[in-house]
């Protein structure tokens, strides 16, 4: 399978093992156990070290949250094309939730990683953060509105 993150795509190929999974991502080998908790829940254990992930498919999305930091994952098929290409300049939620916190305004200059927004999905507030330094062009949004996928929730230029 070809997962897509941003501009970023993985070739991924998952099997099973005597010891639990094995995904082999861009040549490296990653084993690890994988126990589901509930519905959307998923507990990732890699020997002594374990950690709990957020995942939700939306037909070729994949909405995952881990260690605090929100995914979403496309899944390319073979010769398959992608209907919706991201605004490079916008930022969007990576899954359907309601906006909590808004912490920056047009105008204002952002750094890489500087959190711009806090989402509710899932019972859980994801923060989305500046992809690169920038200044905020728009901001498309305000605390408790309602975000789904592809829509433009900040731009930065």
């Amino acid at each position: 399978m070809r997962l897509r993150c941003g501009e970023e795509t993985f070739d991924v190929q998952v099997r099973e093992t005597k010891r639990g999974l094995e995904a082999q991502v861009a040549g490296r080998a990653i084993r690890f156990a994988l126990e589901r908790a509930r519905p959307g829940v998923f507990v990732v254990r890699d020997g002594a070290r374990s950690t709990t992930l957020h995942l939700v498919a939306d037909g070729t999305v994949l909405h995952l949250s881990w260690d605090g930091v929100a995914y979403a994952l496309l899944v390319e098929r073979e010769g398959a094309r992608t209907a919706h290409r991201p605004d490079p300049d916008a930022l969007e939620t990576p899954m359907p939730g309601r906006v909590a916190a808004v912490k920056v305004a047009p105008g204002q200059p952002v750094a890489k990683g500087e959190e711009l927004l806090v989402v509710e999905a899932m019972k859980m507030e994801n923060a989305l953060r500046a992809p690169r330094d920038g200044v905020v062009r728009a901001v498309h949004v305000a605390a408790g509105d309602r975000v789904v996928p592809g829509r433009a929730l900040v731009e930065i230029e």
